[in-house]
């Protein structure tokens, strides 16, 4: 079964999260190169859906002529 898809405030909470942790310097390198790896998976979810939200603000106004 697949996971629920995970909002941008969620997913924003959960990189601040990891940020925090990797800048406390108390992980061992296995720690802070798999929380590296998630880090850059949640950035790649949140441009993901920052590209969807501008796409809709695109077409609603290109439907009220404001580009």
């Amino acid at each position: 079964m697949a996971a629920a898809k995970k909002d941008y405030k969620t997913l924003q909470a959960e990189l601040d999260t990891a940020l925090s942790e990797l800048q406390s310097g108390e992980l061992d390198i296995d720690q802070a190169v798999k929380l590296y790896e998630q880090g850059m998976q949640l950035i790649k979810e949140l441009e993901k859906q920052l590209k969807i939200a501008e796409n809709k603000v695109k077409k609603v106004q290109a439907e009220f002529g404001q580009e």
